[in-house]
């Protein structure tokens, strides 16, 4: 993408979407202190957050403020990609009204008038990790390790330096639809509905970051089937308890644990 075009938008706001992107290219080198794995926005995000299948951010800006059941309340842009920061980043939320977030948020911004592509079909299977082993073997160990430590040609899938518990990508459905429709990244969109969901159980299956405050996600109980851990409001209504999964120390606090309600508070 350009960097005149790009250059020519947003700036009125303050931000810069050219380094907006690389700084979601390179997280980890660029803002050091706020990252907590390997990951970068990009690892999910594919081309440069355009590509369809892969949770573009093409017309996203136009969708916000909006309410997010997760944190049960509206929620700002800034505050979706603080959220990100935290949970798949396993890092340190940004001043949101710093340049860093602002370059970021100009970036988002220069795809709003972009058409928001239709969803994929989501995967909706539990998945067997002992056959997904076997097809990680044959898929995906060879770019992402064969312990999911990542190469220089993909990120890590598990581990310290790979998306914590709290983050998206480990709920099941979640990350099956993502392999299903994106991987193998050389030949995306081979596998099975039945083959990503097995791939998808073993990698969850395995250790990673833990996120703190994780307990107060879904506070109005209306948490989705497939989510990593238990919170406080599924347990006060007595709701099925996920099975535990290994959790890793947190490397860095995320800091801004608060639940911020600028929009007048929670949903009705």
């Amino acid at each position: 993408m350009a960097a005149g075009p790009l250059a020519a938008q947003t700036r009125a706001a303050g931000g810069d979407p050219v380094r907006g992107l690389a700084l979601m290219t390179a997280f980890r080198d660029s803002l050091p202190g706020h990252s907590g794995n390997a990951l970068r926005c990009t690892s999910c995000h594919l081309d440069n957050g355009t590509r369809p299948t892969a949770m573009p951010w093409l017309g996203s800006a136009a969708r916000y403020p909006r309410y997010r059941a997760r944190p049960g309340y509206e929620e700002t842009l800034a505050r979706r990609v603080n959220e990100c920061i935290a949970r798949s980043l396993a890092g340190r939320m940004l001043p949101e009204a710093g340049q860093d977030m602002r370059d970021m948020l100009a970036y988002i911004e220069s795809l709003r008038d972009h058409a928001r592509p239709a969803g994929v079909d989501s995967v909706r299977l539990a998945g067997n990790a002992v056959t997904g082993r076997r097809g990680y073997a044959t898929q995906c160990a060879r770019c992402h390790g064969a312990r999911g430590e990542g190469s220089t040609a993909a990120p890590a899938v598990w581990g310290a330096s790979s998306y914590s518990i709290g983050a998206g990508m480990s709920r099941q459905y979640t990350l099956a639809t993502f392999i299903r429709h994106n991987m193998p990244f050389d030949h995306a969109a081979v596998l099975t509905d039945r083959q990503a969901a097995d791939i998808a159980a073993y990698v969850l299956s395995r250790p990673r970051q833990d996120h703190p405050g994780k307990e107060r996600d879904w506070p109005n109980g209306d948490a989705p089937p497939d989510v990593a851990y238990a919170t406080t409001a599924a347990r006060a209504r007595g709701q099925g308890i996920p099975a535990s999964r290994p959790v890793l120390p947190r490397r860095i606090a995320p800091d801004s644990l608060a639940v911020p309600r600028p929009h007048g508070g929670a949903h009705r």
